[in-house]
């Protein structure tokens, strides 16, 4: 019999100790619910669980972020529902005005509604905004990520004709002369500018001072009365063709435009100009100058095959290109002032950074830009008006000089730098990266609708508002219709993300919480062995008295 060491007692005390932290877990677990408070209770559980949670926060924020979606849909079909009153409302309008029985002075009134009309229908376009952002301005539109070159001035209707300009084609300021006569459909038709033009607006526009030095009050005056002397000689040729809009954005600074997409009718302003002519409307010192510089400008779509370059690269000139937070530096290619085609320089600017891009790529050991992490290839393209638009699907595309004002000659503004390869928005639907559903919106505006320039107060232009109007109205059934089918979408989307989170919610909840049945037996159980522990420990320690009994 030993009595230095209590062995019975220390084996008990152990045993003890075990159960009592046993019961005190299994008390933690009791109180907290939770099967896993520490990663020393499952570290692989915890792993898991934890990426679950990521997972299923995820999921619920896309359920939100899709009712949002929702809602910034009902907004902008709420206000193309107006939309589309006001063009039934015109429409009405203009089917009143065409009746026989009519007199100029009815059709007069009728048409002063009209304008406050096309007033209401631009304030809409201008003003309906969801979270600061505008929703029908064109904004939304699904336009490049970055876009601008040899840009029009001002915005004319989709498909027109920008015409007087005050730059001559090499970009520099220029006198103009408008000539007596317009020609539509190849008729000669006379205008009478002595009842719409002052003797002084005359002298400001037939070469007595340069545009330039034209205020912008005068050139506002004048571009008005301009818009009333053309207009009044197409109503009274009664040949069937859009009037002409004659605007002005500054000081010498004159647009026209006229003609409907598609439309067999032209207009034709003959001009008499310095060292050149009338000529698409552009920016000084940008890329793209209108190759129609001849003796007149005829009213219909400027096409993209129109654009020449109007600066010279040597081929030795860079530009920083970044991707996504990704930089690279790219050579632009060569370009001939006045003989480069721009839609043909697009594809070569293209193919430049799809090179450096596959380059960058290969160095970080991707083999495809389909692998994930790699750059995607971007598209650079060239609009009807003239404009370079570079996008990628890899996201935010931003641009800078390496040499000193190449994206100047370029014609790319920095400023126009926008998230996504397709303009618009991206609703993000998903947990996860990429999981997004695209939301663009046309432009809204009279003017891309095409009834900026209904007219009504003539019996001609009035049947010809019912065409412009019934086109206009097809745009924007075409627009809601799309809206209702992402609403759709969207809808069903939460619905899909609802049953995701619920499952995933269920399968993290077993790795996770506590079984409280189970846990509440297994407290029992070591509540009842410490106790026992606690018994024999006192029966250990009383052992060794025996000892005493020998020594008696």
């Amino acid at each position: 019999m030993i009595i230095n060491h209590n062995l019975g007692a220390i084996n008990a005390q152990r045993n003890m100790g075990i159960n009592s932290g046993a019961a005190a877990k299994s008390m933690e677990k009791l109180s907290s619910g939770l099967k896993i408070n520490r990663a020393g209770d499952d570290a692989a559980g915890l792993s898991i669980s934890e990426k679950m949670r990521a997972q299923i926060r995820g999921l619920d924020q896309a359920s939100t972020n899709a009712e949002d979606g929702i809602s910034m849909i009902q907004t902008t079909e709420g206000a193309l529902n107006e939309t589309h009153s006001i063009l039934q409302r015109m429409r009405e309008l203009s089917v009143q005005s065409s009746n026989g029985t009519n007199t100029d002075q009815d059709r007069a009134a009728i048409q002063e509604e009209i304008t406050q009309l096309k007033d209401e229908v631009n304030r809409i376009s201008e003003t309906t905004e969801f979270n600061s952002q505008k929703l029908l301005d064109g904004s939304l539109n699904g336009g490049a990520a970055n876009s601008t070159s040899g840009a029009a001035i001002f915005k004319g209707t989709a498909g027109t004709f920008t015409g007087i300009d005050s730059k001559a084609a090499d970009g520099s300021a220029t006198d103009f002369t408008i000539a007596d006569t317009i020609s539509i459909d190849g008729k000669d038709i006379k205008v009478d500018w002595n009842k719409y033009l002052s003797d002084e607006d005359k002298a400001l526009i037939s070469g007595d001072y340069s545009t330039t030095n034209m205020s912008a009050d005068q050139t506002k005056k004048i571009a008005s009365a301009l818009e009333k002397a053309i207009n009044s000689a197409i109503d009274d040729s009664g040949i069937s063709v859009d009037h002409v809009k004659v605007s002005s954005t500054g000081a010498g600074v004159i647009g026209i435009t006229s003609g409907t997409k598609g439309s067999e009718s032209k207009v034709t302003i003959g001009a008499s100009v310095a060292n050149s002519v009338i000529t698409n409307m552009f920016r000084a010192g940008t890329a793209a100058n209108a190759e129609q510089a001849a003796a007149a400008a005829t009213g219909g779509t400027s096409t993209a095959g129109q654009w020449k370059a109007s600066e010279a690269l040597a081929g030795t000139e860079k530009i920083q290109v970044t991707i996504n937070g990704k930089e690279m530096s790219v050579t632009a290619p060569t370009t001939t002032a006045g003989t480069t085609d721009m839609k043909t320089y697009a594809a070569s600017l293209q193919t430049a950074i799809n090179a450096q891009i596959t380059a960058n790529n290969t160095a970080a050991g991707y083999t495809s830009t389909d692998d994930e992490g790699a750059l995607k290839h971007v598209q650079v393209k060239l609009t009807d008006d003239g404009r370079l638009q570079i996008s990628s699907e890899s996201g935010l595309v931003e641009l800078s000089d390496i040499t000193e004002g190449t994206l100047e000659k370029l014609g790319l503004d920095t400023s126009k730098n926008s998230t996504g390869g397709n303009g618009g928005l991206k609703f993000q639907i998903g947990a996860n990266r990429s999981q997004t559903i695209d939301f663009t919106v046309a432009d809204m505006s009279s003017s891309a609708l095409g009834i900026a320039g209904v007219d009504v107060s003539k019996q001609a232009g009035a049947e010809k508002a019912i065409d412009s109007l019934d086109t206009a109205i097809t745009k924007v059934s075409t627009q809601r219709s799309k809206l209702g089918a992402i609403q759709n979408r969207l809808e069903h989307t939460i619905n899909n993300l609802g049953t995701a989170s619920e499952n995933l919610t269920s399968a993290e909840s077993r790795i996770r919480d506590t079984d409280m049945a189970s846990e509440m037996s297994e407290y029992s159980k070591n509540n009842i062995l410490q106790q026992a522990a606690q018994a024999m420990l006192a029966q250990a320690k009383s052992a060794p008295e025996q000892v005493l009994q020998l020594l008696r």
